[in-house]
């Protein structure tokens, strides 16, 4: 009997018909397009879905819905202090007041401080939906008072602005679910740590005697702690691929017809998968990038 995958919608409809309502959500996506539909989806259940709800969140006229965004590169106290007076009022058509801060991981550390104050003592029925597709920089006591909720990006809204692409590394995005502005603001270096991911990736799991000399130029690459991870992601991705392959399974290839040539040892690619995931622990600790991938490679032959 197969497993059903429970969609997000139906994970959110599940928390409304519980009667449970937290006061923070934070809603993990590798897409904010699709963050900003279901977290509007949410708000409309929790507030009440008729007619009127739904014509007035829309129209952005709700007078117990707050929608916080920018386009800015960042969201600075002023913007969240508004905020703030607007739900500490109380509702006035519904019975609860619902406030959405889009893309959470641009609030300066002054205005992260502010709503932390606010999360901490939060007016009574007032719901609190954080997006982010990179939580990795908010604050570890905002993640601690929320509820956390993955909701994988749908396919459109993780490759429409990426045209630059090829068709295979648009198939890598989806497959791998990576962070579509992410890759955007790669540019043309996207496809270069592609290629790299699958040439360090494919020495490490054939053995290759020189494969410690190819960390270097996949470290050098990358730019920012989140490249690292980026590229953690597309060598799991590969390593898994090759998992796949030589389990005689078809379903899963974010990388096409790209492999490594035999059977490998199916404990070894597991244990590679493991020391991928001690990686991004490390790389989330600070750790030297050059010392993390080592680490990885050595640790691997066990």
């Amino acid at each position: 009997m197969s497993m059903q995958t429970v969609s997000a919608e139906q994970q959110l409809n599940r928390i409304i018909e519980s009667g449970r309502l937290s006061h923070t959500y934070m809603f993990e996506s590798d897409a904010i397009e699709t963050l900003r539909r279901q977290s509007e989806h949410f708000a409309l259940k929790i507030l009440g879905k008729t007619p009127r709800n739904e014509t007035l969140i829309s129209e952005g006229n709700h007078p117990d819905y707050f929608y916080l965004r920018t386009d800015e590169t960042s969201i600075k106290k002023d913007a969240v202090e508004d905020l703030v007076r607007r739900m500490n009022r109380k509702p006035t058509e519904s019975d609860y007041k619902v406030y959405v801060i889009e893309a959470f991981e641009k609030l300066t550390p002054q205005a992260e401080n502010s709503v932390l104050k606010f999360l901490e003592e939060p007016p009574e029925k007032t719901i609190a939906i954080l997006l982010t597709i990179d939580k990795s920089s908010i604050l570890p006591t905002i993640h601690s008072r929320s509820q956390h909720i993955h909701i994988k990006g749908e396919k459109e809204d993780r490759t429409r602005f990426l045209e630059n692409l090829s068709d295979m590394e648009l198939n890598t995005v989806d497959v791998l679910a990576l962070n579509a502005q992410h890759v955007k603001d790669l540019g043309e270096n996207f496809s270069v740590m592609r290629k790299k991911a699958i040439e360090f990736s494919s020495k490490w799991i054939g053995n290759h005697p020189l494969v410690l000399i190819d960390i270097k130029p996949i470290v050098d690459i990358c730019t920012e702690r989140r490249d690292y991870m980026l590229m953690l992601q597309l060598i799991d991705g590969f390593v898994r691929q090759s998992m796949h392959a030589s389990l005689e399974l078809e379903s899963y290839k974010p990388f096409g017809a790209e492999q490594v040539k035999g059977r490998n040892s199916i404990k070894r690619l597991a244990k590679m998968l493991d020391e991928i995931q001690t990686a991004n622990r490390m790389l989330q600790s600070n750790v030297h990038p050059m010392l993390v991938f080592e680490s990885m490679v050595i640790c691997s032959k066990g």
